[in-house]
């Protein structure tokens, strides 16, 4: 009890300098303590959003992939992040075979990291809806990939009558009316998750597209994440769980986050319906991280209808413009060493040139990089940047070997 209270003081006074109240600022560069907080504060995030119904829960089904492993490989580099890092997570699957399975040091922190701890997606979770966008494509739901935006909901917002492509590849024209810097709607003191999507298609009523350049921002995705639920349905649930306990095959349960209800604005017919609360912010385990990138390779691999939507998402993938692998600190984030961004998929990494790699990056460090051609795949969950992405994920997809 006294442990759990000093987390509370701590996470009290960490809130009150400015710190963001369940998320660790990207560029911190913490010690043990303040992992420990930020841990529980997840934790405890998690639980109340449950409460209250906040979040849309898949649960299990039973039939879990069970992995095939090997001794871990020697690797000091990781042992030492594992030890004192931020490294929280490591998994390393070859060709069928886990063959590095490190969770962070047992008694570092007030609880341990083990395989039912939950993570924050993050931007991962982009893909995840994504790879959903696929299944919702061969099922019938939605035409293709060009399919008209045609939705009564985003009638008189620049969203309507744009192609599904548009808003996959971030190209929507959208960056006059969302905040870069803090993922807010022009117009609202709310970030856009604490409001339906009814209130932010009312607060984007009038407005245009501009151009189609790439603009990468966060609201953007749950608004496909919706789009979804709009095209499916009363058949909705279906496709969630066809996707993640027929194909991903979760051993956990995993959830994303509701969004709420604004009160600032008048209600209207879609007031509190489904296609105003998905969101891209799912709560998964490490392991069922690396089910979901098992299952996105064995479609792209064996070439099923969703594998042929991966494929093309790689071909139309447009050139990303934050590849910069030489800039200072670039080694802190993957999306700095890829050329190409499609489908809320980053493509074309740097030193491995027509290789077939496919990444995915959530905020500090909830990554996914997959080799198509040789079965390889790295997944990292972690508290913080500061560790080398290109030692620890880029340089193993490339060599099919850990660091020393």
């Amino acid at each position: 009890m006294k442990k759990i209270l000093s987390l509370i003081f701590l996470s009290l006074f960490i809130t009150t300098k400015g710190f963001p109240d369940n998320e660790m600022p990207e560029k911190a560069r913490p010690n043990d303590k303040r992992i420990s907080l930020y841990e529980y504060k997840k934790k405890l995030w998690i639980q109340n959003l449950r409460g209250p119904g906040h979040l849309y829960t898949i649960k299990p089904k039973g039939n879990a992939k069970v992995f095939n492993y090997e001794k871990n490989i020697s690797s000091s580099k990781l042992e030492s992040q594992l030890s004192k890092g931020y490294l929280l997570s490591y998994l390393f699957y070859d060709k069928g075979v886990i063959k590095y399975d490190g969770k962070a040091k047992d008694g570092r922190f007030q609880e341990n990291i083990t395989n039912k701890t939950l993570f924050y997606t993050h931007s991962t979770g982009k893909s995840i809806i994504s790879y959903i966008v696929g299944h919702a494509i061969c099922g019938g739901y939605i035409s293709s990939i060009d399919e008209v935006i045609d939705w009564p909901l985003m009638k008189n917002t620049l969203y309507q009558g744009q192609s599904l492509r548009n808003l996959l590849n971030m190209s929507a024209g959208d960056k006059h009316v969302v905040d870069k810097n803090s993922a807010r709607f022009m117009g609202s003191k709310k970030h856009h998750r604490n409001m339906g999507l009814d209130s932010i298609a009312q607060l984007l009523v009038g407005t245009k597209a501009k151009g189609n350049n790439m603009f990468y921002n966060n609201a953007l995705t749950d608004i496909i994440a919706n789009y979804i639920v709009f095209k499916t349905g009363d058949k909705y649930d279906d496709l969630m769980r066809e996707v993640f306990q027929d194909k991903i095959k979760i051993e956990n349960e995993a959830s994303y986050e509701k969004h709420r209800t604004a009160y600032e604005f008048k209600t209207n017919e879609f007031s509190g319906t489904p296609q105003t609360l998905a969101s891209y912010s799912f709560f998964m385990t490490r392991l069922d991280f690396l089910r979901f990138a098992e299952a996105m390779m064995k479609d792209y691999q064996n070439n099923t209808c969703v594998g042929n939507y991966l494929r093309e998402s790689q071909q139309q993938a447009k050139k990303w413009y934050k590849y910069r692998p030489t800039a200072k600190n670039a080694q802190w984030w993957l999306h700095n060493y890829s050329k190409k961004y499609g489908a809320q998929f980053y493509f074309d990494f740097s030193g491995m040139k027509n290789r077939n790699i496919i990444g995915t990056e959530g905020l500090n460090g909830q990554n996914i990089l997959i080799d198509l051609d040789n079965s390889r795949i790295v997944i990292t969950n972690s508290a913080a940047t500061g560790w080398n992405v290109r030692t620890f994920m880029l340089k193993v997809i490339k060599d099919g070997k850990l660091p020393k």
